[in-house]
């Protein structure tokens, strides 16, 4: 049977979720907005078999390959809204019987199948051979995720504004991280609250050039993707969430550090705190949740990761990612302005003195000589 195997190429469904797909055509389907003219098979040919549950195909690795095609689902997905046939994306199959395919296993076939959806939306698929889940599988990762693990295959349906559909795809495989992070204060505005401002997985890494913790610079540039929100005015308004983080943050010696890394040595690694250091990454608290690694209570043992020896005062002399005011740390506020004013009035004066000086003796020493003389 296994001249039925590309019949079933995307049959994959009830081990993935489905994930959906923009209803924004690549710019390949905007040339070609319809099916082509030239249909060796129609859908209802390939419906006569195909529509069956009872079509399965058993793979040398002792899987199951389910062959069914619901005729409803399809016909309800993105491609199918848009009359795209079955053999547009199973190119080979012209007739029956079905050229054989020699696959060992379900991911064989999936991991095929991705050359069809590259036909047409190009754009995405050079992305995606940038990105770490491409680079995972060249290096022989067939568990690294193509593009019908996250989209599915006979049933995409429109993206939509819902986001929390980015989580639940990215959740298949990376289960232990979706569990930290709906717990955390991004994961739980996005998840319980349905909040569209809150990063979900797709924001701090990329779609289909998605990049993460083992490729080089991330760590370095990862600031970068927490200043895309957190210096957003508008943004933070709403949340009376203060925009001066990056500032403050480039300006101490941690944050400059980290800049100099990023633009001279961007793949080497600093031996100085970004923000998901002190923060978190995927668990990421509210500074005012008693978990938080950034609340009082806590920030000692999170400064002693890098600074074991420090002490209270040592966490307690952090002026936060706030600029001094008569508000915010008052004290450093007024002392800060006082020498403003004091050190130019001392050296304005000074060097009023010096010029007067320099003056007297350039003018009137020589005019007093020179009364001598005569």
């Amino acid at each position: 049977m296994a001249f039925l195997t590309l019949g079933g190429l995307f049959a994959l469904r009830g081990e993935r979720n489905t994930v959906y797909a923009s209803d924004q055509p690549s710019p390949l389907l905007q040339a070609t907005p319809g099916p082509v003219n030239f249909v060796p098979m129609s859908d209802d040919q390939c419906l006569e078999c195909h529509a069956d549950e009872k079509m399965i195909l058993p793979l040398p690795s002792g899987e199951q390959l389910s062959l069914q095609v619901d005729r409803i689902e399809y016909r309800t997905s993105v491609h199918g809204q848009k009359g795209y046939a079955c053999v547009q994306c199973h190119t080979d199959i012209t007739g029956f019987p079905h050229p054989e395919q020699n696959f060992q296993d379900t991911r064989d076939v999936t991991i095929y199948m991705a050359q069809a959806c590259a036909t047409c939306h190009e754009q995405a698929a050079e992305e995606y051979h940038t990105g770490t889940h491409s680079s995972l599988l060249e290096e022989g990762n067939k568990d690294s995720a193509t593009c019908a693990d996250c989209h599915g295959s006979h049933t995409i349906r429109d993206f939509g504004n819902i986001r929390t559909r980015i989580a639940a795809a990215c959740q298949q495989c990376h289960s232990e991280i979706y569990n930290v992070y709906q717990d955390s204060v991004h994961g739980a505005a996005l998840l319980d609250d349905f909040n569209p401002d809150v990063p979900a997985c797709s924001d701090c890494h990329g779609n289909h050039n998605n990049s993460g913790p083992t490729q080089a610079g991330f760590h370095v540039a990862s600031p970068e993707i927490c200043a895309t929100c957190h210096t957003d005015d508008t943004l933070m308004a709403k949340y009376e969430i203060n925009t001066d983080v990056f500032d403050t943050y480039f300006a101490d010696f941690h944050g400059s550090t980290v800049q100099i890394f990023e633009k001279t040595t961007p793949d080497q690694e600093t031996n100085k705190p970004v923000c998901i250091d002190c923060h978190g990454v995927h668990d990421i608290k509210s500074p005012d949740n008693v978990g938080s690694t950034v609340i009082k209570q806590n920030l000692l043992t999170t400064c002693q990761r890098c600074h074991p020896d420090a002490t209270p005062n040592f966490s307690d002399a952090w002026l936060s990612h706030y600029e001094p005011d008569l508000e915010n740390h008052t004290i450093v506020y007024l002392v800060d302005l006082f020498y403003k004013f004091f050190i130019p009035g001392t050296l304005g004066i000074m060097g009023f003195f010096v010029v007067t000086d320099f003056w007297r003796s350039r003018i009137y020493k020589p005019k007093t000589q020179g009364g001598k003389e005569s």
